[in-house]
């Protein structure tokens, strides 16, 4: 009887562990879609707007990230609460690496300079951020499934070697 518990609670670990890896990447790519769409929002913010930066970053806010830079922009900083929030949105949002790194060059001018430069950086890591996007889609189309299907299917062998 234990033996068979322990095979289940293993296939079903397997399972769930295919599950969620599937689950991240998808979640990288839409966490990337929304990083696009609200920088193209904070473009036409600066452009457009005579708002404040932190007034703009609450504007175009999709999934928390730009909030969060937004609350600590005045006692940090804009590139330490950008970079700050990066840090801390990372695992929420299933960033990868050079995800984040193409995202921080977003903070190295960011409200230090003028408009002209700034809608320039935007327009760059808004175009390096549909790049990413677009492998992090073409990643999830071709390894989703096999995550999914593969860790259930790890499962099942695992339980059947078992017992």
């Amino acid at each position: 009887m234990m033996k068979l518990m322990g095979a289940v609670m293993v296939g079903f670990a397997c399972a769930y562990f295919g599950i969620k890896q599937s689950v991240a990447l998808k979640t990288r790519a839409v966490s990337l879609a929304d990083i696009r769409a609200s920088l193209e929002l904070l473009e036409s913010e600066i452009n457009f707007s005579v708002n404040k930066l932190k007034k703009a970053f609450m504007r175009v806010d999709r999934n928390g990230l730009f909030a969060l830079a937004a609350e600590n922009m005045e006692s940090m900083g804009a590139k330490k609460a950008w970079s700050d929030a990066l840090r801390e949105m990372r695992g929420k949002l299933c960033l990868c690496g050079a995800d984040v790194d193409a995202l921080l060059v977003l903070g190295q001018n960011i409200g230090r300079t003028d408009k002209d430069d700034q809608i320039k950086n935007i327009r760059y890591v808004k175009t390096v951020t549909a790049q990413q996007e677009s492998e992090a889609k073409a990643e999830y189309e071709r390894f989703g499934k096999l995550y999914t299907s593969g860790g259930v299917l790890v499962g099942l062998l695992v339980v059947i070697v078992l017992i």
